[in-house]
């Protein structure tokens, strides 16, 4: 078959915009563009962001690390054991940091009868990005499923986003850097 439409990831919006115009230009549909999208990294979301670029031309926004490498999952706590390399000196660095937003993760995910990741996941989906995990064991297939089948509230993701927003870190855009 002859590819018809394309999807990028970690496209800027002057580049996406330009690569949309061109590819509609030779009649190729530009679908979707992943980005890191959570919590922790709320960067598409900002005025003039790839999320509102998303929505006037039409392509879907696909939110890669929406757990922040589990950051936002409620396994990873300050004082618990942590991850060895370099995962767990990022972890070292933003937990104490993101203290306030665990809390609050746990605090409306027990308000809604679900798990932290399952909020996570569906804050997502409240601003219109299709989140996509990396799972790495069978059991979490099943731990993520319970984020489908409701919406979080908008009061809820209202509370999220403003504790967020007061954080003083975030996720580094590439955390664990290439050569």
């Amino acid at each position: 078959g002859q590819v018809t439409s394309l999807g990028v990831s970690n496209m800027g919006c002057r580049r996406l915009r330009r690569l949309h115009q061109r590819l509609s230009a030779r009649g190729l549909t530009l679908a979707s563009v992943q980005v890191q999208l959570s919590l922790l990294c709320r960067d598409p979301l900002g005025p003039g962001g790839v999320a509102e670029l998303c929505e006037e031309l039409g392509l879907g926004l696909i939110a890669y690390s929406p757990l922040a490498l589990g950051l936002l999952s409620g396994r990873w706590q300050l004082g618990g054991a942590l991850p060895a390399g370099p995962r767990g000196q990022l972890f070292r660095r933003l937990l104490p940091a993101i203290e306030p937003l665990q809390t609050e993760l746990a605090a409306v995910a027990g308000r809604m009868g679900a798990t932290a990741p399952e909020v996570a996941l569906n804050w997502c989906r409240a601003h219109g990005a299709l989140p996509i995990l990396g799972l790495r064991r069978p059991e979490q297939v099943w731990a993520v499923a319970g984020a489908l089948g409701w919406v979080l509230p908008e009061e809820e993701r209202q509370r999220l986003d403003q504790v967020a927003a007061k954080l003083e870190v975030r996720m580094p855009a590439n955390p664990f850097g290439s050569a």
